[in-house]
């Protein structure tokens, strides 16, 4: 696949984030330079998406961690601060893809590894709080204002950390069995002796 190609897969992709995104603002030009100079990674991840999207739609780990580096970008740009933004980024790509981000994820510091996998659990259960449905399309106004009032919702914690004490206490018992799963599958051992 040809830089062009990798290219316009990633433009459309920018363009289909920048639509579900446009409440919370503009996100800007996508920069491909930016990308080939920084993330290779993230070139390689285009091009198997590309591949696998007619077989697998975007449900694939390629497209995962496309989601996951596209959205932290839109909305660093946005205004949230690095650690929120690859928290939003992968929670964007959990619910856009259906696979978790491990990308990115410190399994050496277990506190850190809490408070990224509990808000990215946040991020989830805010996006889909009591639907059945787990489809979603990009342009939709149910995914377009879930997204603002999520984004709102990271906008807050991240001005006001006692707030993110206070929703993550007033969530608990809807992330805690989501929390063990994921722990569970993750195998790591926290809180055991």
């Amino acid at each position: 696949m040809e830089i062009r190609s990798v290219f316009q897969t990633a433009k459309r992709e920018w363009d289909n984030i920048s639509i579900s995104l446009e409440l919370c603002g503009e996100i800007g030009e996508f920069e491909l330079v930016h990308y080939i100079e920084s993330k290779p990674e993230l070139i390689r991840s285009l091009i198997g998406m590309e591949k696998k999207i007619h077989d697998h739609d975007y449900l694939t780990r390629d497209a995962a961690f496309v989601f996951a580096e596209l959205v932290s970008e839109a909305v660093r740009r946005l205004g949230l601060n690095p650690n929120l933004a690859n928290t939003f980024g992968g929670g964007y790509s959990w619910v856009r893809t259906g696979w978790f981000d491990l990308v990115g994820l410190d399994f050496d510091n277990l506190n850190n590894l809490e408070e990224r996998l509990t808000q990215e659990i946040f991020f989830f259960r805010l996006f889909y709080p009591s639907r059945e449905d787990y489809g979603w399309l990009f342009d939709s106004p149910s995914t377009v204002s879930s997204f603002k009032y999520i984004y709102d919702k990271f906008r807050s914690w991240q001005s006001d950390p006692v707030g993110y004490d206070r929703d993550i206490k007033l969530y608990k018992t809807e992330i805690d069995p989501i929390w063990e799963g994921l722990t569970a599958a993750l195998d790591v051992q926290y809180g055991q002796c």
